[in-house]
């Protein structure tokens, strides 16, 4: 059974809400700037989509990137779990690639 992580997108519109991501296809997670953090899937055929989420700023300190891999490891199987992001923190957007 999968396991799913949810990320809360506090934008507007129809692209507000909670996105759900398929936590057994995770390869990485990179905070890249202040404001983004990507999380890389691999599938069973090697193919390779990115999630890029814009949230707010963390500094220099790769809080995003530590919350997801905190939701990761909590993760039991066929169970779904929101990713508790640091205080203050808000994904404004969810692209994927």
């Amino acid at each position: 059974m999968a396991k799913f992580l949810s990320i809360n997108v506090t934008n507007t519109g129809l692209t507000a809400g909670n996105y759900l991501i398929n936590a057994d296809n995770i390869a990485t997670v990179i905070q890249t700037a202040a404001t983004t953090t990507a999380i890389t899937l691999v599938n069973s055929n090697t193919a390779v989509d990115v999630f890029t989420l814009t949230h707010t700023s963390t500094g220099t300190t790769p809080s995003v990137r530590d919350a997801v891999n905190a939701a990761i490891t909590a993760v039991p199987g066929g169970q779904t779990v929101a990713v508790s992001l640091p205080a203050g923190i808000v994904v404004t957007g969810i692209a994927l690639a």
